[in-house]
């Protein structure tokens, strides 16, 4: 089973068992090539040298690495090394051999490439050089006992110096006396245990003074086997002045500590600490004063009675995540005030690690976001009475269209009641015609009523409530509202959508009124022609979701625009308010969505949302 072609031979040399890998690259049983019928796999011109060298091996009783053409089962002789190895008996006489064929023909070939690109490789070496004497750094390389075999031109111009003054161990002359034994201590014990080294000392400059140095080498081992360091000195005389003024302050640190905890106790701020387990045990005297309660209250995981009822439960396992995954989530909730009063805030949090990755400590704030989250709603209300609006301005916009779609129902349901009294009137009764007639005049009156019933769906303002939608139905409707607009505008609207319901989680309203918009900016955006090509589609997205798709043929939009086009008040068109796009985000993200806008090939543009598909619940919002 190894993945390679192993072999074994007599003491006396004649093969005896080949692995199936061999077998199957040669091409032959073992029958076929057992005892010293192994010869006959090996190119004519190597038989002679072989079988010299095995003879040699057999003698010598050493392993020795032999290389030969071997034919492949396809008849193709490629270059191969042979390596074998014998047992030994206790009186030291070979037993048996051991060996393994290694095909290196791909070798054979990348040495033969190797020796012609030799001659390119002596020209960039010239290059290397240009480079390595660019670098603004101090760059060398030493043997392995640690004295220097080059240096380039910053380390010679910065010493002052010829290279013959700094090689070989020349280089301890510019080092401070101070630091000379510091330095070669560090240099011999990593020359002999490691393969790198890290230290810090003072060279000397041409003008004589002495700076700070970073030293950092690595040892490595070329391909045959030669050994040399290579490294580079960093100037750090400005960093090690301020490591210096860093260690002159520690003290003045130290005595800092008792005000930085009368500052953390008089901050406008909540702070806490936590233990690794997520035990409170610290928590300034800011929120002591909120909560109303002393800290022994408040210790271990007592902490969770000062949030809400509704709250406790999601805190404790957003707070126990953040503990065993060791990684902070900031997390709104409800916090009691001391006069009973609940106030919504932010806890942030974030952990103390070790160089191991424990934690040893969870340190936070909590922050007050009471007066945002009113914002916020605020804001929210703002929207849904633009999005009314909108949705009231763009029905006032397809009143003719919408006048169109009832009278059609109207006008068959006068024709069939018409029909219906010639059916009954003496001398042309016909009953079976007049049932019909009126069966009639009831499918249009409905269809009539539907009509109205989606209008007046678009124009009521109801809270949002996300329910099961039927997502295509919700399209067919805005499609059919939209009928003569597009149709009297030239516009063209395919759709990819499956025969059965797609049911999402939505607002079918508001889903209504994101469509429309969209669907209307496509068609503004494009000449009446045979071009003129809405397309609206739905896919199969990540994580559950559906992805919804409403392309246009027109004259796309600019790249410069993109990251704009969703801010409210930023608008293209030169009538336009720019409240449509950002409404449709605001919608979709009410939704739990994205929205987002790409550009067609070789034109138009597609603008992008994504829904939940609908899992049997509802939320109101």
């Amino acid at each position: 089973m190894i993945p390679a072609m192993a072999w074994s031979t007599t003491s006396d040399g004649m093969l005896d068992f080949a692995n199936q890998h061999f077998l199957e690259y040669v091409g032959l049983p073992l029958a076929d090539i057992a005892g010293e019928n192994f010869y006959r796999l090996f190119h004519l011109d190597d038989i002679h040298h072989l079988g010299t060298e095995w003879l040699k091996i057999m003698t010598s009783k050493i392993a020795k690495e032999v290389e030969g053409r071997l034919r492949r089962a396809d008849g193709e002789f490629r270059w191969c090394s042979l390596r074998q190895k014998p047992r030994f008996d206790s009186d030291g006489n070979v037993v048996r051999w051991y060996g393994v064929v290694l095909d290196i023909e791909d070798r054979k070939r990348a040495e033969d490439a190797l020796r012609e690109t030799k001659a390119a490789l002596a020209a960039s070496e010239e290059n290397l050089r240009l480079i390595i004497d660019s670098l603004p750094v101090l760059v060398w390389s030493a043997r392995p006992d640690g004295s220097a075999d080059f240096v380039n031109k910053s380390w010679l111009d910065y010493a002052g110096l010829s290279a013959d003054r700094i090689l070989d161990w020349g280089f301890l002359d510019l080092y401070h006396p101070d630091d000379i034994p510091e330095m070669v201590e560090i240099w011999k014990r990593d020359l002999e245990h490691s393969d790198h080294t890290q230290l810090k000392g003072r060279i000397r400059g041409a003008d004589g003074e002495y700076r700070w140095f970073y030293f950092s080498g690595r040892k490595l081992t070329d391909a045959n086997g030669v050994v040399r360091w290579f490294g580079v000195n960093i100037d750090i005389e400005n960093l090690q002045c301020a490591e210096n003024a860093l260690r002159y302050s520690e003290t003045a640190l130290r005595e800092s500590e008792q005000k930085l905890n009368l500052v953390i106790n008089t901050i406008p701020a909540m702070a806490w600490s936590c233990t690794p387990d997520g035990q409170l045990e610290y928590w300034n005297k800011i929120f002591i004063d909120f909560v109303g309660l002393p800290i022994k209250d408040l210790e271990g995981f007592g902490f969770y009675q000062v949030f809400h009822p509704d709250d406790v439960e999601r805190m404790r396992k957003s707070w126990e995540e953040i503990v065993a995954t060791k990684r902070p989530h900031p997390v709104d909730a409800r916090i009691r005030r001391f006069d009973g009063e609940y106030r919504w805030f932010n806890l942030r949090q974030n952990p103390l690690v070790d160089s191991d990755g424990n934690v040893l400590r969870w340190y936070g704030v909590v922050v007050d976001i009471e007066d945002r989250r009113r914002a916020e709603e605020s804001l929210r209300q703002s929207q849904a009475d633009l999005a009314h609006v909108t949705r009231l301005t763009t029905i006032g916009e397809l009143a003719v269209s919408i006048a169109h779609e009832i009278n059609q129902p109207l006008m068959a349901i006068v024709t069939n009641a018409g029909t219906c009294l010639r059916w009954l009137k003496d001398g042309h009764t016909d009953f079976e015609q007049a049932r019909l007639a009126a069966e009639r005049i009831v499918h249009d009156g409905h269809r009539a009523g539907e009509i109205v019933a989606g209008i007046r769906a678009m124009a009521q303002r109801t809270p949002v409530r996300l329910e099961k939608t039927d997502f295509n139905k919700a399209l067919r409707d805005v499609l059919f509202l939209l009928r003569e607009q597009l149709q009297s505008s030239g516009v063209q609207v395919t759709t990819g959508l499956a025969s059965e319901p797609l049911y999402v989680l939505g607002d079918r309203t508001q889903l209504q009124q994101v469509l429309l918009n969209l669907i209307l900016n496509s068609a503004e955006a494009m000449q009446p022609d045979n071009a003129a090509i809405i397309s609206v589609r739905c896919i199969d997205g990540k994580d559950g979701d559906v992805e919804i798709c409403i392309s246009d043929t027109g004259p796309g939009i600019p790249q410069e625009n993109f990251d704009r086009i969703f801010e409210a008040f930023y608008t293209t068109k030169l009538d336009g308010i720019g409240m449509g796009l950002s409404i449709c985000r605001s919608i979709v993200e009410a939704h739990g969505g994205r929205i987002w806008a790409a550009t067609n090939h070789p034109r138009g543009s597609s603008f992008w949302f994504t829904l939940t598909k609908f899992e049997g619940k509802t939320v109101d919002r």
